[in-house]
């Protein structure tokens, strides 16, 4: 999900303005795409050679299924000493292979015209985008929903290492694996214009394209994103890759947006029903907008009310095996440690409701307003899909717990006083850019860099995921995660800081100016260079922003 809802907006904003959207996407996305007005077609039905690659067996359900049956079928998965970065490399090629035709097809009309004047695609995991849309000639927009292209070489420099690798190592891992090496003389040998990087982790630029017709957004401002190694910087300025920066990509309020997924359960969305606004009607099946109405109502009622919004994203929420509920850490054979992804939300509901909980007085209470009487604040729980998130665990009267909430709604409400997150980037940003100081849980990925860059901004504090599974580790756990939150409760500090971000974030354009670019780069495609340098310009820089907002402090100061 958090690689797909930053492109809601965007696709609103095209549709609006008459261009017709089509979507390449899971089954679990086809609601809250059409919901755009776009179009949507099933990855699962597009992708044969990947989903299905011997007709005599199952098809798989999903990309994910579709990635470990690859994985064990040329023998790289847990079962044979793979871990997730080593699995990652050794196929690396072997995917490629595999997607390319699929995308080439999609793109193409039975005659060799192009069906699209551009492609809109996902860099982190679609990067074979980029292979098919330089064989086509086809302009292109990768859309990056983490901080920038240093990100992705932090992040996998990071968890590399976690499995006693290095990028050099997963390099060469990469052509040096014999299944490898006989998929990329496959590639060649088919398509003989096709650049394939012998750096594709070390110097990862493969999966951006360069030049005039093609740009890069990313969902940061320029004073986040992530450091850019000197080698890594170097070969994106040599292929003439360009991002710019827009800032979160916020969706207009009531918009859907795609929560938490249970693949195995095929996504089956429950009928909105009338808002429950009791916690005794509590329901993890309710979709509504119950828990927006429930803090505006506590607000009505009692404008001293104060609200935590506490959701931990939509990857360890769900069934999926490397990540989800039931996931654990992996080292470099592929053996697990650490704690479950369950096992993590459930310490974070625990530390919410001990540290903030209100005192139980009878079955009485109306109304959130009045279980939040005595100055406890209310509790706003995204516990995510999974039907036993709160099992076995004391919910207190000031808490609304519900599968999913509405994020970008509640978080623009300026009534949430601190956001308890897992750290994805879309979180990280939301929250900023609406001023609301954060406690990051991280669970795996990019999260915990998020993590230390709250901390670095003074916008919040990290608590770092358990290595090991124990009761007195989880019992620490719980401790620290309450130390946390009533400290970023309680500060100032944090909360002016982030109102600092929220400042800077307002003025990076956005879904709007997303729109724009994609709209000049598609232009290309008829000629048209002039609309994509003028979209493309860049705008005030970010020390032009910081120095102008300390002189209006100053201003202030004086009066």
């Amino acid at each position: 999900s958090g690689h797909t809802n930053p492109s809601f907006p965007i696709a609103r904003q095209l549709v609006k303005r008459g261009h017709s959207v089509t979507y390449l996407s899971s089954a679990v996305f086809k609601g809250a795409i059409e919901a755009t007005g776009a179009a949507f077609v099933d990855e699962v039905e597009e992708l044969s050679e990947l989903m299905q690659p011997d007709p005599a067996k199952p098809r798989a359900e999903n990309f994910m299924s579709a990635f470990l049956a690859l994985a064990t079928e040329f023998g790289k998965d847990a079962a044979h000493g793979y871990g997730n970065i080593k699995q990652w490399a050794a196929t690396h090629n072997i995917a490629i292979e595999r997607q390319l035709p699929a995308f080439l097809r999609f793109f193409s009309e039975e005659n060799g015209a192009l069906k699209f004047d551009a492609a809109v695609y996902d860099n982190l995991m679609l990067g074979v985008v980029a292979h098919a849309c330089r064989l086509l000639n086809l302009p292109a927009v990768a859309l990056c929903t983490v901080a920038g292209p240093g990100s992705m070489e932090v992040l996998t420099r990071e968890m590399a290492s976690n499995e006693g690798m290095t990028l050099e190592d997963m390099d060469r891992l990469s052509f040096d694996d014999e299944d490898g090496a006989k998929a990329v003389a496959r590639l060649r040998e088919r398509y003989p214009s096709l650049e394939l990087p012998s750096h594709p982790f070390s110097c990862g630029t493969w999966q951006y394209i360069g030049g005039p017709r093609a740009m890069t957004l990313v969902t940061t401002i320029e004073p986040l994103r992530d450091p850019i190694s000197d080698n890594v910087s170097e070969a994106l300025r040599a292929a003439d890759v360009r991002f710019t920066y827009i800032g979160p990509s916020l969706d207009v309020k009531g918009a859907k947006r795609a929560g938490g997924f249970i693949f195995d359960a095929h996504n089956e969305e429950p009928e909105d029903d009338e808002p429950k606004l009791h916690r005794h009607r509590s329901d993890l099946t309710d979709s509504s907008d119950a828990p927006l109405a429930a803090l505006q109502e506590a607000k009505q009622l009692n404008a001293s009310v104060v609200a935590i919004y506490i959701s931990l994203g939509t990857v360890i929420t769900s069934d999926m095996p490397m990540s989800g509920w039931t996931a654990r850490l992996t080292d470099a054979e592929g053996k697990e440690y650490g704690i479950t992804g369950k096992q993590l939300c459930q310490s974070v509901f625990t530390a919410a409701f001990e540290e903030f909980g209100a005192s139980e007085r009878g079955e009485g209470r109306s109304s959130y307003a009045q279980a939040c009487e005595e100055g406890a604040p209310l509790l706003i729980v995204s516990a995510g899909p999974q039907l036993d998130a709160l099992e076995g665990l004391s919910v207190p009267p000031n808490a609304l717990c519900r599968s999913y909430v509405a994020q970008v709604d509640i978080l623009q409400s300026d009534l949430v006083d601190m956001f308890v997150t897992h750290g994805g980037q879309n979180s990280f940003m939301e929250s900023m850019a609406n001023g609301v100081p954060l406690v990051v849980v991280p669970g795996f990925a990019d999260q915990p860099v998020n993590g230390r860059k709250a901390e670095a901004m003074g916008v919040g504090l990290a608590v770092a995921r358990p290595e090991e599974d124990t009761e007195a580790v989880l019992a620490r756990y719980v401790q620290d995660l309450r130390a946390a939150m009533r400290s970023v409760f309680e500060q100032e500090k944090f909360r002016a800081k982030a109102r600092e971000m929220g400042a800077l974030i307002a003025g990076a354009g956005g879904s709007a100016r997303a729109a724009d670019i994609a709209e000049a780069i598609a232009a290309t495609a008829r000629g048209s260079e002039t609309a994509a340098a003028s979209a493309t310009a860049p705008r005030k820089s970010y020390g032009d922003m910081f120095r102008e907002m300390s002189a209006q402090a100053e201003a202030e100061a004086s009066k």
